[in-house]
């Protein structure tokens, strides 16, 4: 926890420095920066099994525009943008890799579970690629939020022992980007639910 920490305080101390230049700047005066985030809290389900086992989890993977704080939009399909004057918290990666770590740190069913380069060995590793993080119109009025994303249990000698890919969609009450943060939030948590459902399941299965 104290990594992925330490990481989001020197992004956003960067967008605060960022934002102190621009005060100085002799260019226009462009519009304030809003920051959002995707996190919400999770409740674990009654079913998931115990499993007296420790888990690490690396930060995902993921394509360089997705990777970036800035939010990303599909107006059309095949077409990316970005929402001006609008960032998140801290890149897809690490939202992701703190929100499955939380509602497997508050399940409460595993011996242990960190971040790589954390202060535990694990005796599995969860790995993750972002396939998806994007506002999608698909023609419509409103966009939904898209989380698309493909996990790995892989076990400490190496050997991938789950594979699965998960999509998410939630759609946004408006086309104003606080509604579309707040549809991530929802999406962002239907997928960390079940990835760490299905990682439980899948370690459990194998003890």
């Amino acid at each position: 926890m104290k990594s992925i920490r330490m990481k989001r305080l020197r992004f956003l101390s960067a967008i605060a420095a960022l934002a102190m230049l621009g005060g100085c700047s002799i260019l226009p005066k462009q519009q304030d920066m809003t920051i959002h985030s995707a996190l919400s809290h999770v409740a674990p389900e009654p079913s998931w099994p115990q499993v007296r086992t420790q888990l690490v989890i690396a930060r995902p993977t993921a394509e360089r525009m997705l990777a970036d704080p800035r939010i990303v939009v599909r107006p059309t399909p095949g077409e990316l943008q970005v929402y001006h004057g609008a960032v998140w918290a801290e890149p897809p990666p690490e939202m992701v890799q703190r929100s499955v770590l939380q509602v497997l740190e508050d399940s409460g069913r595993l011996k242990g579970v960190a971040v790589r380069g954390g202060d535990i060995n694990g005796d599995f590793n969860l790995a993750m690629d972002i396939r998806r993080f994007d506002s999608d119109y698909a023609g419509g009025a409103t966009p939904n939020a898209v989380v698309e994303i493909a996990a790995r249990v892989v076990s400490n000698d190496g050997s991938v022992i789950a594979y699965r890919l998960f999509h998410a969609e939630a759609p946004a009450s408006s086309a104003a980007v606080p509604a579309v943060a707040q549809a991530f939030q929802q999406a962002l948590a239907k997928d960390s639910a079940d990835i760490a459902g299905w990682a439980l399941g899948a370690m459990a299965n194998r003890r």
